[in-house]
């Protein structure tokens, strides 16, 4: 029994030496792995590779793009100055007229016999008045006499002036060039003064007008150039005549108003336009959409290398979108771009940069292959 005892201890003694020499040999074979990986990562080169081109800020003309329409110059209602009937229209709506052309005419009842009358009275008060001089020269005439000769003079005057403006306004004529949009009395109405026969627009101008948002108003000023385009492609150009001392308050929007030359000869108003507001020039990059980034704070970036091949990123600022891309505020003017790989990098990453420079005749090439 003392030797079997003996015996297993010496057996389990030797093999827990042996076990543990295992263990030992395992750990030292780890850590020279982890040594040597740690060595061999400090000494190897980047391995993902981003694409990079040099891009340079190009100086843009700044606008704002607005919707707005496109108005007439001017647009009147023409009204009646006196009573009568119609008796004649001497041009139908749609058609275009020339200032001082006539557009009807109301009749003239009594108002020739009243101008004769007026006119007999007033030769009688210029009568009354010489005979009255010589009498007062004699001193055989007041003063007060004399003073009511002139006020029948003058009275009688007044009443012949104010027939020959009432025949005048028989005759109702346009007070400018342009197209006679409406008429909206027919032969023979009875009308009164004041009452609506026809409306004028004028057509060799147009007022380009839009709805400025307040984050903008600040930047524009009287003269400013604006064009507009309409639906089918046309444009006008015109300076900002007209900007409006208070906003909206719903929109909280000022209206702008730019007066142009119709040189299209457009005869429909009221149109929708896009209306673009030129207000200077600024260095910009024009980027595709695709490019762009959000930063922790929820702001717009683009991602760059630095000297160091480095990546570094940039708060950037939609100017304008267009359809070929879109106008970026904030860069450098010379700017390394990450143009492919960017969305695996981060800011402080050091990365194998190359150079996205493809030859303008690549796709020439492979077309030919």
């Amino acid at each position: 029994m003392n030797r079997s005892l003996i015996l297993s201890i010496s057996l389990a003694a030797l093999a827990f030496i042996w076990i543990l020499s295992g263990s030992l040999s395992n750990n030292s074979e780890e850590t020279n792995l982890q040594d040597s990986a740690l060595t061999s990562s400090d000494h190897s080169s980047p391995s993902f590779k981003v694409k990079v081109e040099q891009i340079e800020a190009k100086l843009m003309l700044d606008r704002i793009d607005l919707q707005g329409d496109i108005e007439p110059a001017r647009e009147i209602e023409i009204r009646a100055e006196t009573d009568g009937t119609i008796t004649s229209l001497e041009n139908k709506k749609g058609t275009r007229i020339t200032q001082n052309q006539k557009i009807l005419t109301l009749a003239m009842n009594d108002r020739q016999a009243r101008l004769a009358r007026a006119k007999s009275e007033l030769k009688v008060r210029k009568a009354d008045l010489k005979s009255g001089l010589s009498l007062k020269a004699k001193k055989l005439l007041s003063e007060n006499q004399h003073l009511q000769n002139v006020s029948n003079v003058v009275a009688a005057t007044a009443e012949v002036k104010a027939i020959e403006i009432e025949i005048e306004h028989t005759s109702v004529t346009a007070a400018f060039n342009g197209v006679l949009n409406e008429l909206h009395v027919e032969l023979g109405d009875y009308v009164s003064s004041g009452t609506p026969l026809a409306t004028l627009v004028d057509d060799q101008y147009i007022t380009i007008s839009a709805d400025v948002p307040q984050q903008h108003i600040a930047k524009l000023k009287i003269g400013q150039k604006v064009s507009a385009t309409l639906l089918n492609g046309t444009q006008f150009e015109g300076d900002i005549f007209y900007i409006s001392s208070s906003a909206d308050t719903n929109t909280r929007t000022f209206r702008i108003e730019a007066k142009a030359a119709n040189t299209m000869g457009i005869q429909r108003f009221g149109q929708s336009a896009r209306v673009s507001i030129y207000i200077g020039e600024q260095f910009a990059h024009k980027l595709s959409p695709s490019l762009l980034g959000l930063n922790s704070e929820g702001s717009l970036q683009i991602k760059g290398i630095d000297q160091d091949s480095r990546v570094i990123t940039q708060t950037v600022e939609i100017i304008r979108s267009e359809k070929d891309g879109i106008w970026l505020a904030g860069l450098p003017k010379q700017f390394n771009l990450i143009t492919v790989g960017q969305g695996f990098v981060s800011k402080g990453d050091e990365v194998n940069a190359i150079s996205d420079e493809t030859p303008s005749n690549a796709n020439e090439h492979e077309a030919s292959l």
